[in-house]
């Protein structure tokens, strides 16, 4: 891994910028985040939240987390979620805010609960990708995938007679979830020999590895946004991030852009090459 080099304590992350013609020519992106619970899905859709607004575009977020809403935690002003738990509420807000993303042309993301069939209910019922067509909206699906074979079940099931299968599909290893005796490496050889795994990517989906959130914890606990704790910000009445802990973070966030360059996702507000973090 690179050495990362100590950020002074004065040093405010610069806020990424785009032009009113450049945002006017960016497709509205509907980011879809998937994959069993406690795969990093909400920590890694907090991360692009951060990333398209400092980015200066338009942002919703549907908290379609049914038992953990984290999301509104976060961001309560961006925050849109069903009424109640049930099936048919949860379908009905999610058709609703898809028709209004078509209408209002903001980004998207969908952030729902381990294992939920939601989404797969959905495209059972029409063509999603050709939905997102016609309509000029990018869907871009993120599977999260710790280091087990049952991981993969859920991604099987929408990539099975092409339920869902968007161009843009990153599949996310999350190193955190792996035995902690093991190398990622070794830890994830199973997975990445696998013949599902092999299938998407040779259709053109991309691979990213997740790193290991170490202050992940303290952040969480003091309901701090990420770039929020690395400019050393008080959250309420608790203290902030100490200087080692908002250091690791500063390391993950370069990692995590570096390792989405690396792979070539192609997304407008992944922060290029210098920029801070």
């Amino acid at each position: 891994m690179k050495t990362i080099k100590p950020v002074p304590d004065h040093e405010v992350p610069v806020t990424l910028k785009t032009s009113l013609a450049q945002k006017s020519a960016i497709t509205p992106c509907c980011l879809i985040f998937a994959g069993r619970g406690g795969t990093g899905k909400s920590t890694h859709a907090r991360l692009h939240a951060e990333w398209i607004e400092r980015s200066g575009l338009s942002l919703k977020i549907a908290d379609l987390d049914r038992t953990n809403a984290t999301l509104t935690a976060f961001y309560p002003n961006l925050v849109e979620a069903p009424r109640t738990a049930d099936d048919k509420d949860v379908m009905t807000f999610l058709e609703d805010i898809l028709e209004r993303q078509i209408e209002e042309k903001y980004h998207l993301i969908l952030d729902f609960g381990g294992g939920d069939l939601v989404l797969k209910n959905l495209a059972l019922r029409l063509d999603l990708v050709g939905f997102f067509r016609d309509y000029a909206i990018q869907p871009v699906l993120f599977h999260h995938l710790g280091a087990d074979l049952d991981y993969l079940a859920y991604l099987a099931s929408l990539e099975e007679d092409g339920l869902f299968r968007p161009e843009k599909t990153i599949v996310v290893l999350n190193e955190f979830i792996k035995p902690s005796s093991q190398s990622v490496e070794i830890a994830f050889e199973t997975i990445m020999r696998s013949r599902q795994l092999g299938d998407v990517l040779k259709r053109g989906a991309r691979m990213i590895s997740l790193p290991d959130l170490l202050p992940a914890p303290g952040i969480d606990r003091k309901r701090l946004r990420f770039y929020e704790a690395v400019q050393n910000r008080q959250s309420v009445d608790i203290p902030p991030l100490g200087p080692i802990k908002r250091q690791m973070l500063v390391q993950w966030l370069r990692t995590v852009g570096e390792r989405f360059r690396e792979a070539d996702v192609d997304l407008p507000w992944i922060p290029t090459k210098g920029q801070f973090p």
